[in-house]
């Protein structure tokens, strides 16, 4: 499956979108596409649930045996060449999967990034299990709550050279505490969700993702801070849009993400993305976004589903 290559900027601190001019071709695109997918979904509620269920910790639970097989793990794919393999999908802007690339990108974006924590894992868990072939448990991805300090037995830790480079990646900078989520913000992208893109006739899940994603507003008409400023809060190579998995908190960043979304869809199961033909394959793999609904489907729990 091949998107054309969409325009975007390098750094999400310099991420922007028009809300008027998004939500306009968002209604657009839901007034066209309503019908079919209703139809498809229909078609594909009867999907088996997975048997086997990993659980993705709170990194602040992982104990010393987890964190050395994490670290091990990802040095094993650093030195196979499987991590920068890893990190080149997401640079690969054809896939369309950033809200800043429109709308479309915009309700690709969690359903593309779920499948691209999957196929990450799924490396992860390989390489642990070289390394640790007795391991009753293998690795997951642990989650990152955007409220907890930086993890501290991640920092230093940066043993990805930039891909295009070769050259050892930019310190993080952990910026000053407004640019990241409060707890009273996480509770607003999930429980007053409804009150983005208030000029538009959308829908609650574009509301939602909209917030998620890091184009929000607060009730104040402030920068609802989500996904995107903290991508800018830790700085280095994890403002870099395309490179940005060059990190290895990207996978923690984007399993809160993830967390969140199921927390929301429990809350709100009746929203999707409207979807429809290629727009709806997370490409390069070949699931739609209605297949990658369901956590519990696709075999894997977190280990709180709190706010």
């Amino acid at each position: 499956m091949v998107h054309t290559a969409k325009e975007h900027v390098d750094l999400f601190s310099e991420v922007t979108v028009d809300p008027k001019k998004i939500g306009s071709e968002l209604e657009e695109l839901i007034t066209s596409n309503r019908l079919i997918e209703e139809t498809k979904l229909k078609d594909t509620r009867g999907v088996t649930e997975s048997t086997a269920q990993l659980i993705r910790k709170d990194q602040k639970n992982f104990g010393e045996n987890d964190v050395v097989a994490f670290k091990n793990a990802i040095n094993k794919l650093i030195e196979d060449g499987i991590y920068k393999t890893i990190t080149e999908m997401h640079a690969d802007m054809s896939h369309n999967m950033h809200g800043s690339m429109g709308r479309i990108g915009l309700l690709r974006f969690l359903s593309w990034h779920r499948r691209y924590l999957l196929a990450f894992e799924e490396a992860l868990q390989n390489a642990d299990r070289t390394l640790r072939p007795q391991a009753e448990t293998l690795i997951t991805i642990p989650y990152w709550r955007w409220v907890d300090p930086f993890p501290e037995w991640l920092q230093g830790f940066l043993p990805a050279p930039h891909p295009v480079t070769g050259n050892p990646v930019q310190s993080r900078k952990l910026s000053p505490p407004d640019l990241k989520p409060s707890a009273s913000d996480i509770d607003f992208i999930i429980n007053d969700f409804q009150q983005q893109l208030p000029e538009a006739n959308v829908d609650g899940y574009s509301r939602f993702t909209y917030g998620l994603e890091g184009f929000g507003r607060r009730a104040d008409n402030s920068i609802l801070p989500a996904h995107n400023q903290v991508h800018n809060w830790v700085g280095g190579i994890m403002n870099n849009i395309m490179y940005s998995p060059t990190d290895p908190v990207f996978w923690l960043h984007h399993a809160e993400v993830d967390r969140l979304w199921h927390i929301w869809q429990k809350k709100n199961p009746d929203f999707h993305p409207i979807l429809t033909g290629n727009d709806s394959v997370m490409d390069p793999w070949r699931e739609t976004s209605v297949q990658l609904a369901s956590i519990t489907v696709l075999g894997y729990s977190y280990e709180s589903e709190s706010l």
